[in-house]
């Protein structure tokens, strides 16, 4: 039986960090797996996952995977069980590259927003309750880790590159990198 954040070893420069399913009745979010891999010295991480345990799994995989002096944050789409944990990319201690799908911005932003927009048209749905105190629902965060990313000095307005490159960009702006795809 696996749990959230169990670490499978794939090879000596690849680990998987397991998610979870949703489960109501246990109050257990769905969480999706992470995918850490070193390519010479560049650590990439496909999704970040959600909770504080997963964040520590996630961090103990990084050391796992060899050395490296950069990373690549990278985000297959804004849902939170994805980006839960993005500002782990503060902790590397190395310059990060983070890139997401462009469609995805405002999901991630202001996911609560987001949300209410995308049910709004279809009829019969019922608002739904306040969160329990200390949940945070923002895409930077889930439960009482709830607090915004760093502030950086490019996150106001893209580069003009990023008409170039349609389809992804950088939410953080927290690399001096050009904006590219992946």
């Amino acid at each position: 039986m696996t749990a959230l954040g169990d670490l499978a070893r794939i090879d000596d420069r690849t680990v998987l960090v397991l998610g979870q399913e949703l489960n109501v009745a246990r109050n257990q979010p769905d969480a999706a797996n992470s995918l850490v891999h070193r390519v010479g010295d560049t650590l990439v991480i496909v999704d970040t996952g959600v909770t504080t345990q997963f964040r520590d799994a996630l961090l103990a995989a990084t050391r796992e995977v060899g050395t490296w002096t950069r990373a690549l944050v990278l985000t297959t789409h804004g849902h939170t069980d994805h980006v839960g944990n993005n500002d782990i990319a503060d902790e590397l201690g190395v310059p990060t590259e983070h890139y997401v799908p462009a469609r995805d911005l405002d999901q991630m932003r202001d996911p609560a927003s987001y949300w209410v927009r995308a049910f709004t048209p279809i009829a019969g749905v019922v608002p739904l309750p306040a969160p329990p105190s200390g949940w945070c629902w923002s895409a930077w965060a889930w439960g009482s880790r709830c607090r915004p990313p760093t502030p950086t000095r490019s996150a106001a307005s893209p580069t003009p590159s990023a008409a170039r490159r349609p389809g992804w960009s950088r939410p953080s702006g927290r690399s001096a990198a050009p904006w590219a795809s992946p």
